[in-house]
């Protein structure tokens, strides 16, 4: 009797290490399966090849108050397309840091551009990054779809029972004067008197020997004369598109360093247009000439756009007339052009 229960027992254990096999086996061959079906899916996946197609991933949507943020947004057009992205950017709701782009090679006849944008937040609440709109033009005809809807959350660092009130200024505590008042004044007066009457003398005793400095040539004839040799080089008569957009990009930028005291031929065109919104040198139509050519040359330097010689004419021209157009009306250069039109 005890030796058929030992065996009962024996073949009950057989049985259940049979049917642990058995599930570990068909556990294993699902996840193969799924694998496959998802790669298989992944491969399948289709591209519409006549229109604009965006998406995005982004590392995270919840942050702290000036934690970075990297946005990826990724664009597929038809390879003879120009793409267009907006400016990312809204005082201290949005703040860009970084931006950089990637052309992407692809098989399938489109074109894959990729840009990084590395944003943060320095306002506490919820803020979409952008509203507007990325366009692609293709010959005569646009295609436009909506920024991606990234909805940034944006929290305090500070403890949830910190108090946001600041406090008052302790009162000023006057400590006891050593000596009396009057004679500081005594003696502010006279060191003033000393280091005015010093200077003054220096002032006179070298007033002639202070040699003029040689006028520097204004930024706009510069501008024009580098125009002028831009021009002779015929760029436009062998359509080499993007050496000419890289040279009037820089007569450009290097036209802006001069005239508006920028930093222009190292800053991005984000940075140039911010510094010059708030220039009363220069009206809103001028602002966004210089906005759309600077777009137009990084399009054609960076994700290898090729306008027509219309289009690069009218860009040499714009240019010219945005120079003109911008000097500095009270150098006397500019004087002196006038007088001899006038004659």
């Amino acid at each position: 009797m005890n030796t058929n229960q030992h065996r009962f027992k024996n073949v009950d254990g057989k049985l259940l290490l049979n049917g642990a096999i058995t599930n570990s086996v068909a556990l294993v061959l699902g996840v193969l399966l799924l694998l496959f079906t998802g790669c298989k899916q992944e491969e399948t996946r289709t591209i519409p090849q006549n229109r604009l197609t965006v998406e995005y991933s982004v590392d995270r949507e919840i942050l702290n108050v000036g934690d970075p943020v990297e946005l990826v947004v990724t664009a597929y057009f038809p390879t003879n397309g120009t793409l267009a992205l907006p400016e990312i950017g809204r005082e201290k709701d949005i703040v860009l840091l970084k931006r950089d782009w990637e052309n992407i090679p692809r098989e399938d006849g489109l074109a894959q551009s990729e840009t990084r944008y590395s944003i943060t937040s320095f306002r506490v609440g919820e803020h979409v990054v952008s509203t507007n709109t990325i366009s692609c033009r293709v010959g005569e005809q646009t295609f436009t779809t909506n920024f991606p809807t990234v909805l940034l959350k944006v929290e305090s660092s500070l403890d949830a029972g910190a108090s946001s009130e600041i406090a008052d200024i302790k009162p000023m505590h006057k400590l006891p004067g050593r000596m009396p008042r009057w004679i500081w004044v005594v003696l502010g007066t006279a060191a003033t008197a000393f280091l005015i009457g010093l200077l003054s003398s220096k002032l006179w005793k070298h007033r002639q020997v202070i040699i003029p400095r040689t006028p520097t040539i204004p930024p706009h004839v510069l501008a024009l004369k580098a125009l002028e040799r831009l021009k002779g080089k015929g760029l436009l008569e062998k359509d080499e598109c993007k050496p000419f957009y890289t040279e009037l990009s820089l007569i450009l930028r290097s036209y802006l360093e001069g005239r508006f005291l920028l930093n222009a031929p190292d800053e991005t065109t984000e940075e140039i247009v911010e510094e010059l919104s708030q220039s009363p040198d220069l009206s809103g139509t001028q602002r966004n000439i210089l906005q759309d050519f600077m777009r137009q040359a990084d399009m054609v330097k960076f994700a290898k756009g090729h306008p027509d010689r219309s289009t690069m004419e009218s860009a040499f021209d714009t240019t010219k007339q945005f120079v003109e157009e911008t000097k500095d009306q009270t150098d006397p250069s500019h004087q002196s052009d006038q007088t001899d039109q006038n004659k």
